[in-house]
């Protein structure tokens, strides 16, 4: 094929695709509209289930605001009447207010990152209220969830409620977990530094250990200023 080019068998080719294709569509217009019309009614899911989603974050977060100012509401002496803003006679008080608030936000907001952080904020507030085991069961829950970082702050709560109750390996399991996989929530340094303070009781040894690594790790860093003074206080 003599003064034929490539780029003429490309045309060529090009154009025996463009009228087959042009031939099945004619042969099968009713698939063709059938097939577009479902394209388009995705494309309009997809598209409102963004702004749902959009507004639902928008709403759990105003929710989320209002039950913070519950859980940080200032203390007044018992006896002593209410004022115009909220505030509470006593810690546990407050605590058990903003977990209903903080549920309520969890239960209806589950499948966004504001109704995941009210589930671990909810195990917060049960254990301040002084109901450690329902807390430690909303707690476990969260450390499941695959928001990592809301499960690693999940995890350094429970880890102090296994403190409190003498389960110290339970703790040291949750606190190693943490350091070899950190989150933009809690560091590595952070989980060690928590670690090392267990151990300084009934393992001195590993707790200074633990606190020269994190000087090593970072030594202009705060964890290792914490770690340096905890250090110095052991001479």
């Amino acid at each position: 094929m003599p003064g034929y080019s490539r780029r003429q068998l490309k045309e060529d080719k090009f154009a025996e695709t463009a009228q087959g294709a042009a031939l099945w569509a004619s042969g099968h217009r009713r698939t063709v509209i059938w097939a577009a019309g479902l394209i388009i009614v995705i494309a309009v899911a997809v598209a409102g289930f963004v702004t749902w989603r959009s507004r639902q974050i928008d709403q759990a977060n105003l929710e989320l605001t209002a039950a913070m100012r519950t859980f940080g509401a200032p203390l007044r002496p018992a006896g002593t009447p209410a004022g115009d803003t909220p505030s509470f006679t006593s810690i546990s008080e407050r605590a058990r207010a903003a977990e209903k608030e903080f549920k309520a936000i969890a239960d209806k907001h589950s499948s966004v990152t504001p109704g995941k952080i009210a589930r671990y904020l909810d195990g917060v507030a049960l254990r301040q209220a002084g109901d450690n085991s329902a807390a430690e069961q909303v707690l476990k829950t969260c450390t499941d969830f695959s928001d990592k970082d809301v499960a690693a702050l999940a995890k350094m709560a429970l880890a102090s409620i296994y403190r409190s109750s003498n389960r110290e390996s339970e703790a040291a399991s949750l606190y190693k977990d943490i350091a070899q996989h950190p989150t933009s929530t809690v560091s590595k340094a952070a989980a060690q530094l928590e670690l090392a303070d267990m151990y300084e009781k009934n393992d001195p040894q590993q707790a200074t250990s633990i606190y020269q690594q994190v000087q090593k790790d970072d030594p202009q860093s705060a964890a290792a200023q914490v770690a340096a003074q905890k250090l110095a206080g052991k001479k």
